[in-house]
């Protein structure tokens, strides 16, 4: 299990004893750390191994601040997730506004989506391969977020002519990019995440737009991976 100093203070860590800070702060400072106890601790036990005593001491801050904070592990575990999920929207959310065409929206939030996971492999797994272990809640809020995030593969009409495609495509589609990522979080590959991004974006336009507009995009994706080799600061 993971263990830390009782006497030792992390730069996150508020002062002891009086300091003068607004309440607010405080409790918003220590509720953050809790929440970056708990990514910490699950990633590296599991969520199943994962006790209070690990998150607190991740936290850095006592079993008594924790309960003030939450009723249990679980509701620790919920709120991490929860946490989690809303920062990737943002992140997704964000890249895909700056798309011009649909398909080239995808192609930034599937970008986006896969460089957070890349960049944060704690994330990723608290995200992607412990909530199937913390319980019914846990997989609740999973499906709620697949949904969400299939709300970005519905193509416009104006901006693509509807391709025949059953009421399920987008399930299958976001399902099938989730199983391909697992697969990669759950055996510490996360960092080949970005790797993926033409074959995932290939596959996850087809059954929208057809051969023709997917191949661009995939050949786009290709192209500007090779550009951003040499130039990291190049965006997707």
């Amino acid at each position: 299990m993971i263990q830390r100093s009782p006497h030792a203070r992390a730069a996150h860590q508020l002062p002891s004893g009086r300091h003068g800070l607004p309440r607010d702060f405080v409790i918003s400072n220590q509720r953050e750390r809790i929440l970056g106890g708990v990514m910490a601790a699950v990633s590296a036990n599991g969520y199943g191994a994962t006790r209070v005593e690990d998150i607190i001491a991740l936290a850095g801050v006592s079993r008594r601040t924790f309960y003030d904070h939450f009723s249990n592990k679980e509701q620790a575990f919920l709120a991490a997730y929860d946490f989690v999920v809303e920062q990737l929207r943002i992140g997704v959310a964000g890249a895909y506004a700056t798309g011009g065409t649909w398909a080239s929206k995808v192609r930034r939030g599937l970008a986006a989506f896969l460089n957070l996971m890349a960049g944060e492999p704690e994330l990723a797994h608290v995200c992607i391969v412990e909530a199937v272990a913390a319980g019914p809640q846990a997989l609740e809020r999973r499906m709620s977020a697949m949904a969400d995030f299939r709300l970005f593969l519905t193509p416009p009409a104006p901006d693509h002519p509807p391709v025949i495609v059953s009421g399920v495509t987008a399930e299958t589609v976001v399902g099938g990019v989730y199983e391909v990522i697992y697969s990669r979080v759950v055996t510490n590959r996360t960092a080949e995440l970005p790797d993926l991004l033409p074959a995932l974006l290939y596959s996850v336009l087809l059954p929208f737009v057809g051969t023709e507009v997917a191949g661009a995009e995939y050949r786009h994706a290709v192209t500007a991976a090779a550009a951003r080799a040499k130039d990291p600061t190049l965006t997707p």
